[in-house]
């Protein structure tokens, strides 16, 4: 739907177009035809013509792709981002929608209800929205909360992802399709937003970034093309998970002859998968003779196994931070069988 609008608005653009140099046309017509008896007026014409072709030359094949070039590689600097803009601009997209951030202000609540309002609009539009945001059980994530402290970088990277769930929930099936959003264990290389043919981005300091200078480019631009490389490559990369497989993992617990199936909430920690088995695993994940296997490598046992006090200690941070407080949780974890 969206592609046939601009596709009629490019028309609409060169029927103007048209229309405008038939109205020259007949402008200069008009002008030139009483005085054609002139002495000399064919020789001034031909003179004026030449002139004016020559130039029309110079414009088309030297000032045109030199305004083109620098217009396209314009770079705008700004003290601070707007998320008011940033929403005005998700109003009008056409095409496609993208952001990478640890977490981003518009989820916050002084925006959030603007920006939803505008992605629901824009997704009736047909425009596409790609949303890359960061595990805050991560260590990256650990490290941003650390620069932009006594900010709560972990409490609101997690908000952000329950949000964005929320709001996929609500969707019908169509614009879920159009709204894809990923968790990443591995931090952005700078703050971005995208939408259409615009682009802002900024460089990670020991502040928020919307609080920091942007730089607003073209995405045909040189540096525009930069920064959605960088995107795209992650965006395609390894390591990135839905919502749904960030919160839960499916595990398939054998005992003796019995077999079930539990979608336990987990967190990973030094390459560990951590597993709470309350209270749904209980039983089975401290049966002696169990065995687990994992969604997608259903060949490979495994079984779990507790760990000292500390560890489990330092586990649970993680967890807490994926998850919030959870007084009830059991971890265990999955080791080869």
């Amino acid at each position: 739907m969206a592609r046939r609008r601009r596709a009629r608005s490019r028309y609409w653009l060169s029927y103007l177009y048209a229309g405008i140099g038939a109205m020259l046309l007949v402008a200069a017509f008009l002008l030139l035809y009483p005085v054609r008896q002139v002495d000399g007026f064919s020789t001034d014409l031909r003179i004026n013509m030449g002139a004016n072709l020559l130039d029309l030359v110079l414009a088309a094949l030297v000032l045109q792709p030199l305004i083109l070039i620098l217009s396209r590689n314009a770079v705008r600097r700004r003290n601070r981002l707007d998320y008011w803009e940033v929403i005005r601009r998700v109003e009008k997209a056409e095409d496609r929608v993208d952001i990478w951030k640890h977490w981003t202000g518009l989820l916050e609540s002084q925006y959030e209800t603007a920006f939803v309002a505008a992605v629901r609009d824009a997704l009736d539009r047909g425009v596409r929205f790609r949303i890359m945001l960061t595990d805050p059980s991560s260590p990256d994530a650990a490290e941003r909360a650390r620069q932009v402290a006594p900010t709560d970088a972990i409490v609101l990277m997690r908000q952000n992802i329950e949000r964005l769930d929320a709001v996929l929930n609500d969707l019908p099936a169509l614009h879920r399709e159009l709204l894809q959003v990923r968790v990443s264990s591995v931090g952005p290389a700078h703050a971005f937003y995208r939408i259409d043919d615009w682009l802002t981005y900024g460089l990670f300091r020991d502040r928020r970034v919307s609080d920091s200078s942007q730089r607003e480019v073209r995405v045909q631009g040189d540096l525009g093309e930069l920064a959605l490389e960088s995107f795209e490559n992650r965006w395609n990369g390894t390591g990135l998970m839905r919502i749904a497989d960030h919160y839960r993992m499916r595990l398939r617990f054998t005992v003796r002859d019995e077999a079930a199936e539990h979608d336990l909430r987990y967190v990973v920690h030094d390459g560990e998968h951590w597993v709470n088995v309350h209270p749904a695993a209980l039983s089975h994940a401290f049966h002696p003779d169990h065995e687990v296997s994992m969604e997608g490598n259903g060949h490979k046992r495994y079984v779990l196994a507790d760990a000292t006090p500390d560890k489990r200690d330092r586990v649970m941070a993680f967890y807490t931070a994926k998850y919030g407080a959870d007084h009830g949780a059991v971890l265990l974890r999955l080791i080869d069988g």
